[in-house]
């Protein structure tokens, strides 16, 4: 008969006293004195040559769908926060000079290559369906939304003049805006501000960079040959 392997400073040759037993139950198991420790995750090192960065990131920006940050974009590639500013700065002055179908947009803190307007048409034949649009009255109670935020829906209402709680539920429905917060009077009523994807598809820095309303009325007057497209583009147009 084959005996388990025992521990060798047990004397096997006589009974166990108790605190000998008790030193043993209290001994580290192999497993204890063997534990693995978890690999560190190591930090990402960029060894391409400083020519190779910018098509680098063109790639990180084909490959997601979503706008990247310089902070992300140095997670992933390994550079430094400046580093990452230049190869930026390449991709887009390259972009800029040679015939693309692309440009590099600033979106909401991040950045994403985004087709060219002028190419819009022929994107609207290759896709299947047709874009979901906002109604007037969608579009009416986004733009209050945008310049009047934080605001309650009362005071939307007041400014259109009907019931807003179709568009309301419509462009939440959509992300476009969202509950910000809730006003301290009787009540409690929901405050409504805009939300990053309504930054995305207006092609926003942030809201700074909203029109001002002046040349948001020149525009409803001679919107111009751009202005057209970039409504058809986004699927926003009557």
């Amino acid at each position: 008969m084959v005996w388990p392997q025992q521990d060798s400073s047990l004397n096997l040759e006589r009974p166990m006293t108790q605190e000998e037993l008790a030193e043993s139950e209290q001994a580290p198991s192999n497993t204890d004195e063997e534990k693995v420790e978890a690999p560190t995750e190591e930090r990402v090192v960029c060894d391409l040559p400083y020519e190779e960065r910018p098509a680098m990131l063109q790639a990180l920006f084909f490959a997601h769908s979503e706008p990247l940050s310089i902070t992300k974009l140095g997670e992933v590639t390994g550079l430094s926060k400046e580093e990452v500013k230049e190869a930026l700065e390449a991709l887009d002055e390259y972009l800029r000079e040679e015939v693309s179908g692309f440009e590099l947009s600033e979106i909401g803190g991040g950045y994403q290559l985004r087709t060219k307007v002028k190419f819009a048409p022929y994107i609207r034949l290759l896709k299947a369906e047709k874009p979901k649009r906002l109604s007037t009255p969608a579009l009416e109670t986004l733009a209050i939304v945008a310049y009047k935020q934080p605001v309650v829906k009362s005071d939307i209402e007041k400014i259109r003049g009907v019931d807003s709680t179709p568009t309301i539920k419509t462009l939440l429905d959509r992300k476009l805006i969202r509950i910000v917060g809730y006003q301290s009077t009787v009540g409690q009523p929901a405050l409504y501000g805009t939300t990053d994807e309504f930054l995305k598809i207006f092609g926003l820095k942030g809201l700074p960079d909203l029109p001002g309303l002046r040349e948001v009325v020149a525009i409803e007057r001679d919107p111009g040959e751009t202005g057209e497209e970039r409504q058809q583009e986004l699927g926003l147009e009557k």
